[in-house]
């Protein structure tokens, strides 16, 4: 329990501090946005969530569900 304990404070401080970045440095200015910029960082925002994607895949696996224990051989078909 600890252990997730762990991993939401983690999850939950890594998204203030994307949004303290976004807000803060990298929007300090007010200008408009162009189109360019817009898609820009939607790419990079969509990328980012897809590396945490691959992040919650690799560290529970593809085949184990989060509230059942990890799948056996027998128990794969």
């Amino acid at each position: 329990m600890t252990h997730q304990l762990w991993l939401w404070a983690g999850f939950n401080i890594f998204v203030l501090a994307m949004l303290a970045l976004d807000l803060g440095v990298f929007h300090r200015k007010s200008h408009a946005v162009s189109f360019r910029e817009a898609i820009a960082w939607t790419v990079a925002w969509i990328t980012l969530a897809l590396l945490f994607n691959f992040g919650v895949w690799h560290y529970a696996g593809r085949r184990r569900r989060w509230n059942s224990p990890p799948a056996t051989s027998s128990s794969i078909r």
